[in-house]
């Protein structure tokens, strides 16, 4: 576990850095962009080559004039009392004649908004300018040397300083990660024992020392269940076993009660399947659940005891307005479910037995109710508190179609009327 989280806030710190070398490099493709972008176009002391190379009597000669065209230039040479005395597609809103001081602004600034260069021949000036908008003039021309070197420094510095951040940070939470997960890593490898302590359900992680201790008082309350069971089952197996063991040990073999000792047989056969079936309903998939309607089959079971039971009178009332209605459900699953509160009534009472089926707004309520002398209070609080102990004997049909209605999402109720017993089973109704 704990390898996972550093590896993990590796990872973080790899990415953290990956990033920042990726800003570097969106930096260093911004610039060259700029650059190229820059380079649209020529170099100013290309332009002043090229004119110089290929001057006749005159600067600004048909040649050279083509080639300023080109380039979108234009230029104009001042004599020494700033008077133009050569110009190609100078602009109207550019003077005639120059003073001193304008020339002092056009050779640091601009000339009417234009990028202007300006080259100091023999007797004259000569001035090329680019397009408005075109570039850039900075106001100086001089860097200081010490402070550029200083600037680099203190930007190496920067990033120096950055990762060594990154890796204190990263051992800060590297630290107090591990400050927090210790007492999980404690707990964990105590979880089922007996001597495992609470985590405490509070702070940052919360959610999973809640999720560590559900887990342990689940193993716990599963653990007891099984030594109840256990219990329960040696209790209801011994009385059986102690009748099959006396009949066989009579002397006289012709005076053995085989209907007894097949009861008992029987007794324990049940008593196994239904403990067999209660840890089976643990490990169903309700994926394979499906809309079907219950109505078809209570049906059914209703029919099947009428005629395993011709002497009894079971009531059915159907008091569903929508004979439609349908719930996810297994149908064989379901059939047991209500069939276990069925047989039980019918075993254990002599009276009419009446089952209602009802609905109340998404909820479909099945009850039966019979008219016997009810099971004791003890048995109710164990079947809902899932405590199988004596349950297996008096209960465990009861028991069963609870688990199956909670594994069908439903609700279940179970209490003595005066006299009777009712139970209740309530589900969602789907579309």
């Amino acid at each position: 576990m704990f390898n996972y989280i550093i590896k993990r806030f590796k990872k973080i710190v790899i990415r953290i850095l990956a990033l920042l070398f990726f800003l570097i490099f969106l930096l260093m493709v911004f610039l060259y962009l700029n650059y190229k972008l820059g380079d649209k176009y020529p170099n100013p002391n290309d332009i002043y080559t090229y004119i110089a190379n290929n001057k006749t009597d005159a600067y600004l000669n048909e040649n050279n004039k083509n080639f300023l065209k080109e380039n979108d230039i234009w230029a104009i040479r001042l004599d020494k009392n700033g008077k133009v005395i050569e110009s190609f597609n100078k602009p109207r809103e550019v003077k005639n004649k120059f003073e001193i001081t304008d020339v002092a602004g056009f050779t640091r600034y601009y000339l009417a908004d234009y990028p202007v260069f300006t080259y100091i021949l023999e007797d004259s000036l000569l001035i090329f300018a680019y397009p408005k908008n075109s570039l850039d003039k900075f106001p100086f021309n001089y860097y200081n040397y010490k402070g550029l070197l200083f600037n680099l420094g203190l930007i190496g510095l920067f990033f120096v300083l950055f990762l060594l951040f990154v890796y204190i940070f990263y051992r800060i939470d590297l630290e107090d990660i591990l400050k927090n997960i210790s007492p999980f890593q404690k707990a964990i490898d105590k979880l089922f024992e007996d001597d495992y302590e609470n985590l405490d359900e509070s702070g940052e992680l919360r959610e999973l020392a809640f999720a560590i201790n559900k887990a342990n008082d689940k193993y716990n309350n599963l653990k007891i269940s099984q030594n109840k069971w256990i219990r329960g089952l040696s209790h209801d197996v011994r009385t059986p076993l102690a009748k099959i063991s006396w009949e066989l040990n009579k002397e006289n073999k012709e005076d053995l009660d085989i209907k007894n000792i097949q009861d008992q047989v029987l007794k324990i056969s049940n008593i196994l399947e239904g403990l067999n079936l209660t840890m089976s309903l643990a490990n169903i998939d309700k994926q394979g659940f499906k809309a079907d309607n219950p109505l078809k089959i209570i049906r059914k079971l209703i029919v099947d005891k009428l005629n395993d039971n011709p002497d009894r009178e079971i009531i059915f009332e159907n008091k569903l307005e929508n004979q439609d209605l349908r719930i996810n459900m297994d149908p064989t699953l379901f059939y047991r479910m209500v069939e276990n509160i069925l047989k039980n009534s019918l075993i254990y009472t002599s009276g009419k037995i009446k089952l209602t089926l009802s609905s109340y707004e998404d909820e479909i309520i099945i009850t039966i109710f019979d008219q016997g002398p009810g099971i004791s209070k003890d048995i109710i609080k164990k079947i809902n508190e899932e405590d199988l102990t004596n349950v297996t004997r008096h209960g465990l049909g009861i028991f069963i179609a609870k688990q199956i209605a909670e594994l069908h999402d439903g609700k279940f109720s179970i209490e003595n009327k005066d006299p009777g017993l009712e139970v209740s089973f309530i589900f969602d109704l789907v579309n």
